[in-house]
């Protein structure tokens, strides 16, 4: 007959992430409360805790079969993944009891209470995809399968993503359906949309300010957004900057953009105000109620949405180099659904979130983007290694859910035309573009570049931006 058990370790810290087929505990670890039973066997099953300082945080959305025991300890292989993880907090109210760092005897019934907690089998990304576009539809939106889907994967490569287009084509829409499909609304607090005026030029609009005559700490709606997700780790937090370049986005969002350059979410820093403000307040008995530093997150996403008319601001390298720019033009009325019952999210945590996400970059492209670089540094326009890395990181999350080329002329054309413009001293390398483009089949790409050289021989000058 299976035992139950529950290992417990706050070491090391469970960062979401695809689980290991298999997990070695170590035989310092395997003491804890096993019971009066017999030790494990192989075809026992496990769940496993983790934390961080020290103490144990959550149960992680995985459980596991006991295979075999070694002298080094015993091996556990993964048995199913889930949607969510559960708080230990919550879990205290199943087991009404303490636990040691190590192996720990449960109940079937216990077992099964906590897993009952995480949701369900995690769902495929495709089955995921599947459900999003049903939810949208059944409000009445439609959007093609590829662009769903490449937004979806840019928000895993980079959580910032810019939708780029005419007024009333659906960009903030997408952002919004996306998140409510997954559980992240307005009613419950994950979800933010911030009209940008055309008046911001500084981040005070974002971050509020400190009144250094009170002490008080003024928030804004967003600063409030980002902390309440810093707190909230367990959750996803979408938040939706609309019409972003109304203003422009360096002046009030500058601290963002350095922000989450940092591979680490601990260092990915938004300073509110100096330490020296905080020390003098304190010497005159005026503590501020708000933290000196706002975290942003590993589950809070961006998307900024831009019009791309006679009343915006233009978009810096600066921004370009750190998002991935969706294009909004073409909308296919004929395809617009009627309005159905909505049906109901089916809610991806950040755990969850997280194993859906490849962190290693997938470089056989490599080649080409460098045979596209050289081209453009005939004009002076070259490539970082940001853009780099970031199409490989794109190209490692559209695995099974894009065709390759297809992936990869999405990137050519969302990470690297954005940053062709010039006047008729570029026609040669537009030129060189084309062909290129047509040589390899990356047919969105091409198109594109066509467009530009039509402009430029129009205008005199052109960009990537219609």
């Amino acid at each position: 007959m299976n035992k139950y058990f529950l290992y417990t370790s706050a070491t090391p810290a469970y960062g979401g992430g695809k689980p290991p087929k298999s997990l070695e505990i170590p035989r310092a670890n395997s003491g804890g409360q096993t019971g009066n039973d017999a030790e494990p066997v192989a075809g026992d099953r496990f769940l496993v805790a983790s934390g961080k300082g020290g103490s144990f945080d959550c149960i992680i959305p995985h459980s596991f079969i006991l295979k075999e025991i070694r002298p080094s300890g015993a091996v556990l292989e993964l048995e199913r993944s889930y949607m969510n993880d559960v708080s230990f907090d919550k879990a205290r109210a199943i087991f009404n009891r303490g636990f040691s760092t190590g192996m720990n005897q449960v109940t079937q019934k216990e077992y099964e209470d906590v897993v009952a907690l995480m949701g369900g089998a995690l769902l495929s990304e495709d089955e995921l995809l599947k459900h999003v576009k049903k939810f949208i539809s059944a409000r009445g939106y439609y959007f093609s399968d590829e662009t769903i889907a490449n937004y979806h994967i840019c928000m895993k490569t980079r959580p910032f993503v810019i939708l780029a287009g005419l007024s009333g084509t659906g960009k903030s829409k997408l952002s919004q359906l996306y998140a409510e499909a997954i559980g992240h609304t307005v009613q419950n607090g994950r979800y933010l949309r911030l009209a940008v005026r055309p008046s911001w030029n500084d981040d005070r609009f974002l971050l509020g300010y400190l009144n250094s005559i009170t002490g008080e700490y003024v928030t804004e709606p967003a600063v409030e957004f980002v902390i309440n997700a810093e707190k909230d780790r367990e959750n996803l937090y979408f938040f939706c900057l609309d019409e972003m370049n109304l203003a422009h986005v360096e002046y009030y969002f500058s601290q963002f953009l350095s922000a989450m350059e940092e591979e680490n979410a601990s260092d990915r820093r938004i300073y509110l105000y100096s330490d020296v403000a905080q020390k003098r307040l304190q010497a005159q008995g005026k503590p501020v109620d708000v933290d000196r530093i706002a975290i942003i997150p590993d589950n809070l996403l961006f998307t900024g949405t831009i019009n791309v008319d006679e009343t915006t601001q233009p978009i810096s390298d600066k921004v370009i180099d750190r998002a991935n720019t969706i294009e909004f033009f073409d909308i296919e009325l004929s395809k617009v659904p009627d309005r159905q019952p909505t049906p109901e999210p089916v809610r991806v945590s950040n755990s969850t979130w997280n194993n859906y996400r490849v962190l290693q970059p997938e470089n056989t492209c490599r080649p080409k983007v460098m045979e596209i670089n050289e081209i453009l540094n005939k004009s002076g326009l070259g490539l970082g290694y940001r853009v780099l890395r970031e199409i490989e990181l794109y190209m490692g999350n559209s695995a099974g859910l894009l065709d390759a080329n297809a992936a990869f002329d999405l990137q050519v054309k969302q990470r690297i035309l954005p940053r062709v413009r010039g006047t008729a001293a570029i026609l040669a390398t537009l030129r060189e573009l084309i062909a290129y483009m047509k040589a390899h089949n990356l047919n969105r790409s091409g198109v594109r570049l066509e467009e530009m050289e039509g402009r430029l021989k129009r205008d005199g000058y052109t960009s990537f931006w219609r």
